[in-house]
């Protein structure tokens, strides 16, 4: 344990180093060797332990949920470090500090730490999003920090009754007290604890700042939000599926978030948005894997690395596109893009549509083998929409220029076959002809219906800030009383 911690301290010191000494570049660096040397300390794995003295020591684990993310977090800082290697000092010390928060989330066991840790990541995310000044980007930001906070008040108001009723804010110690919805003030304070959190995670209607926070970040922030930070509130509702009996409304959040998404990624035509809602989309798999527990729980993990790793690729080639052509438009970019930009795109979205043998297939397939019956039929339709969404992109493949180099693309594009080849063969049950078949005709069926959709123009309701905000206070209602309904 004390490797992790070490490793999560050097981080925080190393971006305050960064911002404070002017030293940012080198300190970045640094910190994304350290990661390094920390996780080989670590790996594969520690018990709980306490991070100073009861009754208010900080419960940490190494277990499978924060190794899978240890393996890849320095891989993203890298990329992100690269891609921005102009940037102010300032700039590095910001996301080497976010990046530190992001490593202490995946370990801890105590919901006010995490709260912590939440919090620090908004307003870093927030300081970051609006980091170039431009107005479109600030006033995204500020929508970003404000929901955030409305999504954390009401998840600190679940912590006050939760420990209020259990005594204890150890996610062990309670999961050891097998609590239940008999008591009204607890299952009370477990719904505001995952309606506070779903506004962090990007859960649909609650979770529509992001599309506007993904859309106007800059390229190494976006793929930053996307690649790691956008998952820290999914780390957390994994966390609380693994201790309270909340999976059942998780899952089912899982699921509608996954058609929600897609319903506004099938029209959209401004690409950073279009992947934005297909993050909330894919959301969606992620929350059914952990809500539904067991093995599909290892498969959420699965998933959730996976779609770090390829949608950090898209978001990075997306973006890098965009300031290629100073076109954001899907149909105008087409036949303009530099070569590793148009292969990246290809790469994420063959990935992301679930052909084998790559890393979204690993992971979709594996969740919907090990899912329960009507949750595999949810991933199958929803495996079909994406490609339908996705099949807007092929004319992008086509390369307009040669490019200066594959830089951060090339370094996810990278991280995405190294995980499809570990996939395959670390789940020989991926291999049946049957499941081959199956993802293959997914795609084939997703993309006869794009061309059956192409033309259809539907008024969807417009996503503004007031509408989020009710949708969140619903989410405060409604999600409470389903489990209070339950007791």
């Amino acid at each position: 344990m004390i490797f992790a911690a070490g490793g999560v301290l050097a981080y925080f010191f190393l971006g305050v180093v960064g911002i404070v000494a002017g030293r940012g570049r080198l300190s970045g660096a640094l910190a994304v060797l350290v990661g390094l040397v920390s996780l080989g300390l670590w790996a594969p794995g520690f018990p709980e332990g306490l991070l100073g003295d009861p009754p208010w020591g900080i419960p940490l684990v190494g277990d499978t949920l924060a190794l899978a993310f240890w393996c890849f977090i320095p891989l993203v800082h890298a990329t992100v470090w690269w891609h921005e290697r102009r940037r102010p000092s300032a700039f590095h010390g910001l996301v080497t500090l976010l990046v530190g928060t992001c490593l202490a989330t995946v370990l801890s066991r105590d919901l006010f730490n995490l709260y912590v840790a939440m919090e620090l990541g908004s307003l870093l995310s927030f300081l970051l999003i609006g980091y170039d000044a431009r107005s479109r980007a600030v006033w995204a930001s500020l929508q970003y920090l404000i929901l955030a906070t409305v999504g954390m008040i009401l998840y600190l108001f679940g912590v006050g009754l939760v420990y209020g009723t259990l005594g204890t804010l150890s996610l062990s110690r309670i999961a050891e007290l097998s609590p239940d919805f008999a008591h009204p003030p607890l299952a009370v304070g477990m719904g505001l604890l995952v309606a506070g959190t779903a506004v962090k995670a990007g859960v649909f209607l609650v979770g529509l700042w992001l599309p506007a926070a993904y859309g106007e970040a800059p390229t190494g922030v976006t793929t930053l939000l996307a690649g790691l930070v956008g998952k820290m509130g999914i780390v957390v509702l994994a966390r609380l599926c693994q201790s309270l009996p909340v999976g059942g409304i998780v899952a089912a959040l899982g699921a509608f978030t996954g058609f929600g998404g897609l319903l506004y990624a099938l029209w959209e035509k401004d690409l950073k948005a279009f992947l934005a809602y297909q993050v909330i989309s894919h959301i969606g798999y992620m929350l059914m894997g952990f809500g539904l527990g067991g093995p599909a729980f290892f498969a959420g993990i699965l998933y959730t690395v996976a779609h770090c790793l390829f949608k950090g690729l898209l978001f990075q080639a997306a973006g890098e596109g965009v300031e290629a052509v100073g076109e954001r438009d899907i149909p105008s970019l087409a036949g303009r893009l530099p070569r590793p930009v148009a292969w990246g795109l290809a790469l994420g979205t063959w990935t992301i549509v679930g052909l084998p043998p790559l890393a979204g297939f690993v992971s979709k397939e594996y969740l919907g083998i090990v899912a329960s019956s009507g949750f595999s039929w949810i991933c199958a339709l929803l495996a079909v929409g994406t490609a339908a969404s996705f099949a807007k992109l092929i004319p992008l493949f086509r390369a307009g220029s040669r490019g200066d180099g594959w830089g951060g693309v090339g370094l996810l594009a990278g991280g995405v076959v190294g995980f499809s080849a570990w996939g395959l063969l670390a789940l020989p049950s991926l291999w049946a002809p049957d499941v081959w078949a199956k993802a293959i005709g997914a795609a084939a069926l997703g993309y006869g219906l794009y061309f059956l959709l192409r033309r259809v123009r539907p008024r969807l309701p417009a996503v503004t800030m007031d509408r989020v905000s009710v949708a969140i206070l619903l989410g405060a209602v409604v999600i409470p009383l389903a489990l209070l309904l339950r007791g």
